[in-house]
C-alpha cells in the first residue's frame, strides 16, 4: 500500500500537462521532443536529451496563439509570450513557464531568432 501511494504522489507532482511533441521545420530543423510538466504549482517546458538545432544568435522560446500553419517570421511574436532564451543548442534543458501564462490560450510553441526575425521551428501544443 505504501508503494502505491508513493507512486501516485510522484505522478501528481510530475503530471504531464501536454503530450510529448515534435517540431515542424520552418527555416531550420529542430530535433528532439519536448513536453510540459507540472511540478507543484509550477509548470516547466522540458526539451529531451535529443534536442539539437543550428547555432544562431538570440534564439528564444515563445508560445503563440496562432496555429502552426499560420505562423511565419513576420507574425511569430504578435500576441505571443516569451518563455525564455534558449539555454543551449543541444541536450536536455528545462524552462520555467511564468505562473501568469494560461497554456489553454496558446496553440503553438516556437523557437524564433528575434534579432533577425527568423522563425526556426514550431510545435503544436494541442493535437
Amino acid at each position: 500500500m505504501k508503494i502505491s501511494f508513493s507512486i501516485m504522489l510522484t505522478f501528481l507532482t510530475f503530471a504531464v500537462f501536454a503530450q510529448p511533441g515534435t517540431w515542424i521545420e520552418k527555416s531550420y530543423e529542430v530535433e528532439g521532443q519536448w513536453e510540459i510538466v507540472k511540478k507543484g504549482e509550477s509548470q516547466y517546458l522540458i526539451f529531451d536529451e535529443d534536442f539539437d538545432t543550428k547555432k544562431a544568435p538570440d534564439l528564444k522560446i515563445f508560445l503563440s496563439p496562432l496555429d502552426a500553419d499560420k505562423i511565419n517570421a513576420e507574425n511569430a511574436t504578435k500576441g505571443s509570450v516569451k518563455i525564455a532564451d534558449l539555454k543551449s543548442y543541444e541536450g536536455r534543458q528545462s524552462f520555467l513557464i511564468p505562473k501568469s501564462v494560461n497554456l489553454s490560450t496558446y496553440n503553438t510553441l516556437l523557437i524564433h531568432c528575434q534579432q533577425y526575425e527568423v522563425l526556426w521551428s514550431v510545435a503544436k501544443l494541442k493535437k
